[in-house]
């Protein structure tokens, strides 16, 4: 009954492959079979898993670094990623979180989520953080809590998007804050966002995290720039 009732939704509110925009079926969610075996997964490549793993040395203090999809401009990742971003696709960022989630819950163990937060200002003009909807997703398939009040963004930055490596950090050097610090002391913390490409912004997170005692951090994100 489930599947005929899927079926009848279908005819008059199909949902599409958000990749390719192909009709799915009745099996598929949000991408299309063709679609999410063609995706490209940071995993089926040893050099970007040993590149993932390495983002961060000499920069911050990171346990282990974790993404899902290879990041370039134009590629599946990043139209993926605007769907979510720039048209709200709550569902998707939940699905590919999940995804996310699956890969990593045999190789780390989590005691918080922390979603990157957005600037309340920009969270209102958005409707949502996307970080959130991600961490989300993780958070169903490991069992780990997510709590957004203990990193905040104090200081409303500009868009990332055409700054310089050295610009990106200047921009959101100070900009978070961790509150009851307390709580989070000697626990194993899994920062989330939705993309990796400087690392500015997560290091500027990170940093303020490990200033309480006994943190250990690790990363997820859905996508990595290779």
């Amino acid at each position: 009954m489930l599947e005929l009732g899927k079926a009848f939704v279908d005819v008059f509110y199909p949902d599409y492959c958000q990749v390719c925009r192909t009709s799915l079926h009745l099996k598929e969610k949000h991408v299309c079979l063709n679609c999410a075996y063609d995706l490209p997964y940071i995993e089926r490549s040893e050099y970007a898993q040993k590149s993932l793993n390495q983002r961060f040395w000499g920069r911050v203090d990171v346990k282990g670094v974790y993404s899902l999809l290879d990041y370039q401009k134009g590629n599946q990742a990043q139209r993926l990623l605007h769907q979510i971003k720039y048209h709200k696709k709550k569902k998707l960022g939940f699905y590919l979180g999940y995804l996310l989630g699956n890969n990593m819950i045999d190789k780390a163990q989590f005691d918080v989520i922390l979603p990157i937060p957005l600037h309340p200002k920009k969270q209102r003009l958005r409707g949502f953080n996307q970080s959130t909807t991600i961490a989300n997703g993780i958070a169903k398939r490991m069992g780990v809590e997510v709590v957004e009040r203990y990193l905040v963004r104090n200081t409303f930055s500009r868009s990332q998007t055409k700054f310089s490596r050295f610009d990106r950090w200047e921009n959101v050097r100070n900009i978070f804050q961790v509150n009851h610090a307390q709580h989070l002391e000697g626990k194993r913390i899994l920062v989330v966002d939705d993309v990796l490409t400087t690392g500015a912004t997560l290091e500027a997170a990170i940093r303020e995290l490990l200033k309480v005692e006994s943190v250990e951090v690790s990363i997820a994100t859905v996508a990595a720039r290779m």
